[in-house]
């Protein structure tokens, strides 16, 4: 008896081991798991974070993707800005009904029929209107500008260029500041006979120290530039 209890010992002494890992391990499985969902019952709560962005860095790129876009419609140069639209033109930050709140905090909020939007967040737009433009020339030169920039590396996202308003919206190749996914805009009104030029982004959160408004909306932002080089057909 006493040399068989001998002969089993390391056996028991093994088993104990494996148990005791085997026991180890479960919490730790069963620990991570419990992280897990807590991150995403946390996620689900406050919902998902919008990307973090500078809106001044984010405006002058903006600024910029109109100005390539504009040199690739290679207009007249007699195709000037339209002084009436300047009120609207520019460089616009969309904070009311342009980044609604995420996660079921904001629910209740968000049922109501003005919604709820997420603080320090907003959507940025570089916009400039351009008068004298005829039908022909819309069509000739959305053309160019189609072919121009998908040689680029731009993809058309839309196109209604058939429309009483006839439209094109492309991508760009490469995001700018924040990595926000972005587009632009041509836009063109057969009755006033002009043509918008547009780019704009997705919501982002503006960074610690942002200077804003009495609404909350980013402050100090670059003044939008009209075309001021020629198109050079």
């Amino acid at each position: 008896m006493r040399n068989r209890a001998t002969k089993n010992a390391p056996g028991r002494r093994t088993a104990v081991r494996v148990t005791a890992v085997a026991g180890a391990a479960g919490v730790l499985v069963l620990g991570t798991v419990g992280c897990t969902a807590y991150g995403v019952a946390e996620e689900a709560w406050t919902g998902k974070l919008y990307p973090v962005a500078d809106p001044a860095a984010v405006a002058r790129h903006l600024d910029a993707r109109t100005q390539t876009v504009y040199e690739a419609l290679a207009l007249r140069p007699e195709v000037t800005p339209a002084p009436e639209h300047r009120a609207d033109d520019g460089i616009t930050a969309r904070i009311y009904d342009a980044c609604p709140a995420r996660g079921l905090s904001h629910l209740l909020e968000s049922m109501n029929d003005t919604g709820a939007d997420q603080p320090r967040t907003a959507a940025l737009r570089a916009r400039f209107t351009l008068a004298g433009v005829a039908r022909s020339e819309w069509e000739e030169a959305v053309g160019r500008a189609r072919q121009s920039l998908t040689a680029q590396g731009w993809t058309v996202a839309s196109s209604d260029e058939s429309a009483p308003v006839p439209s094109l919206t492309l991508t760009p190749p490469v995001t700018g500041p924040g990595s926000l996914a972005e587009s632009a805009s041509l836009r063109f009104d057969p009755v006033y006979h002009t043509l918008e030029v547009s780019a704009g982004s997705e919501c982002a959160r503006y960074p610690d120290g942002t200077p804003v408004d009495q609404e909350g909306r980013p402050a100090d932002l670059p003044t939008g530039t009209a075309p001021t080089r020629p198109p050079g057909r």
